[in-house]
């Protein structure tokens, strides 16, 4: 499934309207129609609650006005509370409004002087509560009586359930303002909005349910969405080890990562990269940390990088007969540690993942970073998103997909930014969000299994937009797993690391392999 901006879904309405000639008003009209659907299939409403329909000015409005008649047709016991004397309306919503009044439908405007409480007491009371106030065409803070109405209806004890998007939500971003409406259940026309899947605003929409409208099949395709990863029927098939495989038919992957008082994440991206089958992995490290590192984990080949004097030195030689590289995790900041990144990114025609330390030090010298031929990934964290592009963390969180779209078009690279709702982004313009995970992997060390995983994918030989899909999914289902098992709280990087053949394993029988 596909996700839009809330522009991309006005462009296709309007050529819907002006090219294949549907009207607005049926599209409004499917929209209502099968709001009513989902509300009467998900809540059981016709006749257990009264359902309280708040109408705005505009086209959410006339489809709450829509929803409203259709309820009252199957039965319901349903008022329309209209921000604006139904006279004062234009255009379908208007003619929505209308259609309700003469089918004996309640519609209920607020009297000036009447205090807001008075108003939910004079309509209710209520079980239901519908937002149909502003949808999409949120611009600004809510402000007034619909701001009221939206705080009033968050403190009831009632279901609350938003046509299209959650009012004071920007569908875009998920970005949300000083009032937001809190719905159980979310019914979206057409496509479902990026900004419904984007925290803080996800936190808002509850369940999500999209609604057909009915547009033409051809028309949907040719606007750019934005994929959305629920599964693993979404994203590529793991990797098949036939059955004459060796060692290094299955990929060689070099890690450099590793610094005293940083070898755990050497330790874990490598652990990754042969729980998710790398034939050979060889981390290369601070030469004063080899001695540890060769003795915890026997299956890592190890080798020490002299970080005293010119390490990318050694690079080359070690370079020779991987399949891909993976550089970062504890890797340092150093200017010696910017010599051993420089080299593997502008060096080295290999597949790349950067990560951790290695975005960091780039992050100051991007006018000494070119674009790589060779399959890359970025795997940053907000905080390594806003070095990345010299803004704010605050910047990037408020436009998460914005953000990881200009960081993979400046690197000519696949981004992963990673956070709750991942966003993987390619620099010919596609994206997607993995809708998948959990806080449990909000733990130091989640990142480096991550990068270790994810290099393991780019030895298999797949390309930087599928290894990173599957690579994010992957890791975000260890974490739902773990969650279930160990509690959000006790999740470790090490059980994550432990957790990948089981998800694998899954991934491969989902897919029948």
């Amino acid at each position: 499934m596909k996700a839009v901006l809330p522009q991309t879904m006005r462009d296709i309405d309007i050529e819907a309207i002006q090219s294949y000639g549907i009207p607005g008003l049926l599209l409004m009209e499917n929209a209502a129609r099968g709001a009513c659907d989902v509300m009467v299939a998900q809540l059981a409403i016709e006749t257990a609650h009264r359902v309280v329909v708040l109408c705005g000015p505009g086209n959410n409005g006339g489809d709450g006005f829509g929803l409203a008649r259709h309820l009252h047709s199957r039965g319901s016991d349903v008022v329309a509370v209209s921000l604006r004397p139904t006279s004062e309306l234009q255009g379908d919503a208007a003619t929505q409004a209308a259609m309700a009044l003469a089918a004996g439908v309640q519609v209920v405007v607020p009297e000036a002087e009447e205090e807001t409480e008075e108003l939910m007491f004079r309509v209710g009371p209520a079980g239901v509560i519908v937002d149909g106030l502003f949808g999409t065409g949120f611009k600004e803070g809510i402000k007034g009586r619909a701001a009221e109405l939206i705080e009033v209806a968050n403190q009831l004890d009632v279901i609350r359930v938003a046509l299209d998007v959650p009012s004071g939500l920007d569908s875009a971003t998920g970005n949300v303002g000083e009032v937001v409406f809190n719905a159980h259940l979310t019914v979206t026309f057409g496509l479902p909005k990026v900004g419904l899947f984007l925290y803080p605003g996800a936190s808002s929409c509850g369940d999500v349910h999209v609604v057909s409208l009915g547009l033409p099949r051809g028309l949907v395709e040719r606007h750019a969405g934005v994929d959305l990863i629920t599964s693993f029927e979404e994203v590529p098939l793991y990797v098949q080890r036939p059955a004459d495989a060796h060692k290094n038919s299955m990929g060689h992957l070099l890690l450099v990562a590793g610094s005293p008082g940083k070898s755990g994440a050497a330790l874990l991206g490598g652990t990754a990269a042969l729980r998710a089958g790398a034939g050979l992995v060889t981390v290369a490290a601070h030469a004063g940390v080899r001695a540890t590192l060769e003795n915890q984990i026997p299956d890592l080949m190890v080798e020490g990088l002299d970080m005293d004097s010119h390490p990318a030195s050694d690079l080359a030689a070690l370079v020779r007969g991987k399949s891909a590289i993976a550089v970062g995790p504890g890797v340092g900041t150093c200017q010696e540690a910017w010599e051993v990144v420089s080299y593997l990114l502008n060096e080295t025609s290999l597949p790349l993942v950067a990560d951790a330390d290695a975005i960091t030090v780039l992050s100051s010298r991007l006018d000494e970073y070119s674009p790589r031929k060779a399959p890359t990934i970025f795997t940053p964290h907000p905080g390594e998103m806003a070095r990345l592009l010299h803004v704010s963390k605050e910047e990037v969180q408020r436009d998460r997909v914005g953000a990881a779209r200009e960081a993979s078009r400046r690197l000519n690279a696949v981004v992963v930014l990673k956070g709750a709702t991942s966003v993987v982004s390619a620099p010919d313009g596609r994206c997607a969000l993995v809708l998948a995970g959990s806080p449990a992997l909000a733990k130091a060390g989640t990142g480096d299994v991550l990068t270790g995983l994810l290099g393991a994918l780019l030895a298999f030989g797949l390309d930087a937009w599928d290894a990173a899909r599957l690579g994010v999914f992957l890791h975000a289902r260890c974490g739902e797993l773990l969650a279930e098992e160990l509690g959000v709280h006790s999740v470790t990087a090490s059980d994550v690391a432990k957790a990948l053949p089981r998800v694998i394993r899954e991934a491969m029988e989902c897919c029948g392999n």
